[in-house]
């Protein structure tokens, strides 16, 4: 029993170093600060705010079990009534056999068009190109959606084969399109946004829109117009059948998204 006391009294002169190692201390709890943007580990302290976790899950992508909104697309052109045609989107081997589209083109009549971003999402990538195979310029861009699809737009002052004086203008043409932006890679846009020009050469002047399932993996295209709200797919019938009359002779009468 003497030992017992003893023993008793010794560990409450000492009562830090007695309790138990798997307890924080108050000035250890205080020093760990919760670490921003990086989701917790199970081991680590519960003692964090429940307002910062509900931020955490709600602002960061990698916490989130909230699933990205469906993708919605519209128009890429402001002024409907400067198009006199649309190229639908047509797989390699459609039922009706016309030629092979992976986008939908706005063709136009106007010189310069004001220029709409289809889709919430980033901007990736902007740049003039010159296109292979026949040299013609245009400027391309990209824009990586909420959901992870990619919409692609090629603005082109014309369209097919042209000589080299008619080239040498889309270079400046492009390069003033370029200059002409509004946003930059890097930069967050929003669905009916102003993005840039369109500055056509001739009645073949068009945007070229496309939109591919992911930026990674094999590449798979999508009909832009099954993304479209019905009003706005409704009116592209009639451009679409212009353009299939000029180039068909009115022997074609393609729907907007061909299979």
């Amino acid at each position: 029993m003497g030992r017992l006391i003893a023993s008793l009294i010794y560990c409450a002169a000492l009562l830090p170093a007695c309790a138990s190692s798997d307890q924080p201390t108050e000035a250890g709890r205080e020093d760990e600060a919760p670490t921003t943007g990086v989701p917790q580990s199970t081991t680590q302290s519960t003692a964090a705010p429940e307002a910062d976790l509900d931020q955490k899950s709600t602002n960061d992508p990698t916490t989130s079990s909230i699933d990205p909104a469906p993708l919605v697309i519209s128009h890429p052109i402001a002024d409907l009534d400067a198009m006199w045609a649309s190229q639908p989107y047509a797989t390699q081997d459609n039922e009706i056999r016309i030629q092979f589209h992976n986008g939908v083109d706005y063709f136009v009549t106007e010189p310069e068009v004001a220029v709409l971003s289809a889709v919430s999402g980033t901007l990736k990538e902007a740049q003039v190109v010159e296109r292979q195979p026949d040299g013609a310029f245009q400027v391309n861009l990209l824009i990586i959606t909420d959901g992870g699809e990619v919409v692609s737009y090629s603005l082109e002052p014309s369209a097919g084969p042209a000589d080299s004086a008619k080239i040498a203008e889309q270079a400046v043409l492009s390069r003033q399109m370029f200059d002409a932006m509004n946003v930059q890679p890097g930069d967050r846009v929003e669905i009916g946004q102003p993005i840039g020009v369109l500055l056509g050469q001739d009645e073949w002047a068009h945007v070229h829109m496309t939109v591919k399932q992911s930026d990674d993996g094999p590449e798979v295209w999508l009909c832009p117009m099954d993304f479209m709200v019905a009003e706005e797919r409704d009116e592209l019938l009639k451009p679409t059948q212009a353009w299939a009359d000029r180039l068909y002779n009115g022997s074609k009468n393609p729907s907007l998204c061909n299979d």
